[in-house]
């Protein structure tokens, strides 16, 4: 078992303490990052993230921390068990206090896969990290325009002037997408979205068949920022001022116990305060 969790809250730590215990009670063995390894008192068990190859990955904290999991995890990704201790968790499964009987249930084999497309971006010949939630775009300067042309299949599709441009996969428009006006996909729909941010002029989102090569063309100026799921950052320069985007052969798969879309749509983000079905 891998274990990843913030290590700027005591209830976080305290969490890990006794979930080690009961992991190493059933004779796993447990992986930490190397900075959560320190802070837990478990130094021989500190493996970078990059490296942990496990059965099964264990989250604590909240979308940020699953986020940043799935995207230095080795591929393809063993399955995630998300325990909620962030502000919303729309990914994560599972509540601290239901933590230890929700690894019970996964040992014993009580709980289905949710199998999550991700993205694969490209600048030129180089491939970055594949996104879970979305790949935006942005200028080099802030406040600057970014003046784009969207390709699909190597066939101009239009043009836009914006402060940005956000290209999510189905997690992913939940997120950042969704709060610059995209639509949300269901789960089921195999498509990605492209939101812009802010645009000069009437350009609503545009939603593409997953099977599409999507390229954002930068026309001015020629250079910009690369942001992956809020983790990863890189800029795209006038050498190769263009970056495509696909869907990747990998996927992230999290572990369900029977919850639903909607009622985590409904629970955490959209059309309540928070209260459940």
């Amino acid at each position: 078992m891998g274990v990843v969790a913030r290590v700027d809250r005591k209830e976080a730590l305290t969490f890990v303490t006794k979930l080690i215990a009961r992991l190493e009670e059933k004779g796993l063995s447990v992986f930490l990052e190397p900075k959560l390894a320190e802070r837990v008192k478990k130094i021989e068990a500190a493996l970078p993230l990059e490296k942990m190859k496990t059965d099964l990955i264990i989250t604590v904290g909240g979308d940020g921390t699953i986020l940043r999991t799935c995207l230095l995890i080795p591929k393809p990704e063993p399955p995630v068990l998300a325990i909620n201790m962030g502000v919303r968790g729309f990914l994560a499964e599972v509540t601290p206090k239901e933590g230890l009987d929700a690894v019970e249930q996964c040992l014993e084999g009580r709980f289905t896969l949710e199998r999550c497309m991700k993205l694969a971006a490209f600048i030129g010949d180089t491939r970055l990290p594949d996104a879970l939630n979305e790949v935006f775009i942005t200028s080099h300067a802030p406040a600057k325009l970014l003046y784009t042309r969207i390709w699909k299949n190597g066939a101009a599709v239009t043009d836009c002037r914006a402060d940005g441009m956000v290209v999510a996969s189905q997690v992913g428009s939940t997120g950042y997408s969704l709060s610059a006006g995209g639509p949300v996909l269901d789960p089921e729909v195999d498509a990605f979205v492209l939101t812009p941010i802010c645009p000069l002029s009437v350009f609503h989102p545009i939603v593409f068949p997953a099977k599409s090569t999507i390229s954002i063309e930068l026309l001015k100026p020629k250079r910009a920022v690369v942001v992956i799921d809020g983790q990863y950052k890189t800029r795209i320069k006038p050498r190769h001022p263009r970056i495509t985007i696909t869907k990747s052969e990998y996927e992230s798969a999290f572990v369900r116990f029977g919850d639903n879309f909607y009622r985590r749509l409904k629970g955490r983000l959209l059309f309540s305060r928070g209260e459940s079905l």
